[in-house]
């Protein structure tokens, strides 16, 4: 179980880091054709794809921890 949820800790990693990079593609393309207001309105999706794979990451995190349980030193 705990391999799985790595594999998917770097999947997550991955799609942040494609999601990053389209921002920021989107960002020097478009923002000075949009003024900073109508730049915010179309950047939205960037923004909830982040908030969606932060949250994500942090209930896999409580998974693991969850699943492997108290470690004994």
């Amino acid at each position: 179980m705990a391999k799985w949820l790595d594999r998917t800790g770097i999947f997550l990693l991955v799609i942040f880091g494609l999601l990053y990079v389209g921002a920021k593609i989107h960002f020097f393309t478009r923002f000075g054709l949009l003024g900073p207001s109508a730049y915010l309105e179309e950047h939205w999706s960037f923004w909830a794809g982040f908030a969606i794979i932060g949250a994500l990451a942090y209930c896999l995190g409580w998974m693991k921890k969850r699943i492997e349980g108290p470690k004994s030193n």
